[in-house]
């Protein structure tokens, strides 16, 4: 599948979200990860957040490692960037694996958790689109002419 010039493999995806212990899935533009990591023992659930993102793989580690002390370094994480929109993640079926991973090894809270989280996704989507439209944190490639100013 292409999107913006960008080959992405779905398949690769749905793969790495069923098998791997910890899947990140970043968005470059909302400078944001989804997290999921999947270990627990008896004191600690599986987890599911919106988290920075991260510079690299040694970065991501570090930050579980902070985030989840009692657990021991995970066997398997996979790093998944996602340059297409939020919407796109439920599309492509991605989210119903996210989901169905999560119950299999969470439960209740963990789905509540997860849902709470696509919402902030969205959220986070529609303010970055609302600043590239106002201009707020981004530079345009051309300006409105001077009032009075003939057309180039």
């Amino acid at each position: 599948m292409l999107d913006g010039g960008y080959e992405l493999d779905i398949e690769g995806v749905l793969e790495n979200v069923d098998e791997a212990e910890v899947v990140s899935i970043y968005f470059p533009m909302l400078r944001r990860t989804l997290l999921m990591d999947t270990r627990s023992d008896k004191l600690v659930r599986p987890y599911i957040g919106i988290v920075p993102m991260v510079r690299n793989s040694t970065e991501r580690f570090e930050s579980l490692k902070r985030l989840r002390p009692r657990l021991p370094r995970p066997d398997s994480i996979t790093l998944i960037p996602w340059i297409r929109r939020v919407g796109a993640l439920e599309e492509a079926g991605v989210w119903e694996r996210v989901l169905a991973r999560l119950e299999g090894e969470g439960g209740a809270a963990e789905l509540e958790r997860a849902c709470d989280c696509l919402a902030e996704l969205y959220t986070l989507e529609q303010q970055e689109l609302g600043n590239a439209i106002r201009g707020r944190q981004y530079e345009t490639i051309w300006r409105n002419p001077e009032p009075g100013s003939a057309p180039a």
